[in-house]
């Protein structure tokens, strides 16, 4: 059995990369051998095209984000989530910042969580 993990916002790296995006698989292939999850940035401007190889759920936290699945746009603002079936050809768009969190099964299916990238682990308080 595992132990629970936290993940302090200020160890994770959100700079953007050529893609304008900047993805933390926070549970990957090192910390977890089913599912992947994290928290994420689309800077403004940015359009990514993919087909998933694994499901995905996406969960808007902040900004306006556009995904565009089998000739259908889908608008989604904070507090929307989107389900994203495995096989899925899409785009990813956003015209302006969009933080989110996103989860992938199974986890050595997606580039981004299957790694084994570590992040440091806050300390739980004692009772």
């Amino acid at each position: 059995m595992q132990n629970v993990k936290l993940f302090r916002k200020a160890d994770q790296n959100f700079e953007l990369d050529e893609y304008h995006s900047a993805i933390n698989p926070l549970v990957n292939a090192g910390n977890s051998k089913t599912l992947g999850a994290g928290i994420g940035k689309f800077g403004a401007g940015c359009e990514m095209e993919w087909t998933v190889s694994y499901d995905e759920i996406l969960f808007i936290h902040s900004g306006n984000f556009t995904l565009v699945a089998s000739n259908q746009v889908f608008h989604a603002s904070a507090g929307d989530t989107l389900w994203i079936p495995r096989g899925t050809p899409l785009i990813y768009k956003a015209e302006e910042e969009v933080i989110f969190f996103y989860a992938v099964y199974p986890v050595d299916q997606s580039p981004s969580t299957n790694t084994h990238k570590p992040y440091p682990e806050a300390a739980p308080e004692r009772l």
